[in-house]
C-alpha cells in the first residue's frame, strides 16, 4: 500500500512505553540534543516506506500501521508544523544523496528518479549542492566509519532547525512524517527514492535504531531482551537469517554466555559500556573474546577457516602473542572499517570512551566489531604462545 493512500487518523494511538525504552536508547548513545531531534525526524519520514508494498489485507497490515504512529502521532499535515522550514529538510535530503554516491561511487543522476514540474523547469526534491558538506566525504571511499560519519552528520545539521524551532522529540518525529507526506502529493517516485536510499545507508548502530520500533511491534520479547549491543551485532552480521550468520552463530551464541547473567535478559553488572558512565570496556572486551578458544564451540573452527570471512588469513593456524594478536586485530578493523580503536589500548583498563569517537553509540559500535572480529580470528589461530 502507497502511504499517500492513508488517512492519519485511522493510525492507532502512541505508545508511551516504547518512547520511553526509545528515548532511553537514544541517551545510552549520549547523541546531542541536535542529532536525537535529527533521528527522530527522519525515522518519521522513512518509517511510512516500509509500508510500501504491504496489501491491507495482509495478516501483518495491522502491525505494519502501528509502527507508524508508535513513537508520536502526526496529523500527517505539513502545515501544521508551519514554523518549520521544508526546503530547509529538502536540501538534506538531496545533498545526503549526493553523498551517498559520492561514497559509493555512483555517478547515475539522481535527478532523472525526481519529478519535473511541466512549468518553470523545476526538478521536485532538487536542491544545491552543499559544497562544503559534500567535501567532508571522499569519492569511492565506502566503508563502515564513512557510513557512520555520515548518519551522525546528517542527522545532527538536520536536528538543528529543529532545536532553533523548539521542536520537542515527538513533534520532531510528528514532522519527518508530515514532511513525507507533504512530498508525496508532489512527487511519490522521486521522494521514495531520497528517503528510501537514506534509511538504506545506515550504520549497524543506526539500522538497530530504526529497526526498534519494528521489533516492538513483531518480536517484542526480543525488544526487551537484547541490550543495544546485541541488535548492532545481529544488524552487523546481516540478522537470523544472513549468509553470514552461519559462520557466526558461534561468536553470536558465545556473546549471549559472555554479555548476560545466566538465564536472564539482563547485562551482567561488570560491562561497564551498558551504563551511564565514561569508563570503556575495549580491554575487557578483547580479552573475554579471546577465551572463546576455550569453550566447546571452537569445534567450529574448521567451517570458520573455509568461510571466507577471515579479513587476516595469515593468522589462519598461526601461532602467535597476545599483544601481537591484538595488533593483528586493530589492523583488521582498521583496514576493513576504517575505524581507529588503537587509543582505546593505550592507556590501559578504563580509558574514557568519549575521547576520539562521534558520540557513545558509535563507541559500541566499535566494541561490537572488536568483539566480533576477535572472536572469529581467535577461532583460527593455532595457538596463543
Amino acid at each position: 500500500m502507497q502511504i499517500k493512500n492513508l488517512d492519519p487518523k485511522e493510525l492507532m494511538e502512541p505508545s508511551q512505553d516504547f518512547q520511553i525504552h526509545f528515548d532511553a536508547i537514544l541517551e545510552l548513545c549520549k547523541f546531542k540534543v541536535e542529532e536525537k531531534l535529527g533521528v527522530l525526524f527522519y525515522l518519521g519520514a522513512t518509517l511510512p516506506g516500509k509500508l510500501n508494498g504491504v496489501s491491507p489485507q495482509s495478516a501483518d497490515f495491522n502491525k505494519y500501521l502501528q509502527v507508524l504512529s508508535l513513537y508520536s502521532k502526526s496529523t500527517g499535515d505539513f502545515s501544521d508544523y508551519g514554523d518549520l522550514n521544508d526546503a530547509f529538510f529538502s536540501s538534506w535530503i538531496y545533498n545526503t544523496n549526493l553523498a551517498i554516491s559520492k561514497i559509493c561511487a555512483d555517478e547515475s543522476s539522481i535527478d532523472e528518479n525526481l519529478r519535473t514540474l511541466p512549468f518553470g523547469n523545476i526538478i521536485v526534491g532538487k536542491s544545491d549542492p552543499k559544497d562544503q558538506f559534500l567535501g567532508n566525504h571522499k569519492y569511492d571511499s565506502f566503508n563502515l566509519n564513512a557510513v557512520q560519519n555520515l548518519n551522525d552528520e546528517v542527522f545532527y545539521e538536520t536536528g538543528k532547525h529543529l532545536l532553533e524551532t523548539g521542536y520537542s522529540f515527538s513533534s520532531a518525529y510528528e514532522a519527518g512524517f508530515a514532511y513525507r507526506m507533504m512530498m508525496l502529493n508532489m512527487d511519490i517516485k522521486g521522494t521514495d527514492f531520497l528517503l528510501s536510499r537514506i534509511s538504506s545507508f545506515l550504520s549497524p548502530l543506526f539500522e538497530a535504531i530504526f529497526y526498534a520500533p519494528f521489533l516492538y511491534v513483531f518480536n517484542h520479547h526480543a525488544f526487551e531482551a537484547n541490550h543495544l549491543f546485541s541488535q548492532i551485532l545481529n544488524n552487523f552480521i546481516g540478522g537470523n537469517n544472513s549468509k553470514l550468520m552461519l559462520v557466526a552463530q558461534p561468536i553470536h551464541l558465545y556473546h549471549q554466555f559472555l554479555f548476560y547473567k545466566e538465564n536472564s535478559s539482563e547485562f551482567r553488572d561488570e560491562w561497564l559500556f551498558a551504563k551511564d558512565i565514561d569508563e570503556g570496556s575495549a580491554i575487557s572486551i578483547f580479552l573475554n573474546a579471546l577465551n572463546i578458544r576455550k569453550t566447546n564451540l571452537i569445534e567450529n573452527a574448521e567451517i570458520i577457516k573455509q568461510s571466507g570471512e577471515v579479513f587476516n588469513p595469515s593468522l589462519i593456524n598461526a601461532k602467535i602473542g597476545t599483544t601481537d594478536f591484538l595488533k593483528a586485530i586493530l589492523e583488521v578493523i582498521q583496514s576493513k572499517y576504517s575505524i581507529n580503536g588503537y587509543d582505546e589500548f593505550v592507556n590501559g583498563e578504563g580509558t574514557k570512551w568519549n575521547s576520539t569517537w562521534n558520540n557513545k553509540g558509535d563507541y559500541i559500535q566499535f566494541l561490537v566489531i572488536l568483539y566480533y572480529e576477535t572472536c572469529l580470528h581467535a577461532m583460527v589461530i593455532d595457538d596463543l604462545v
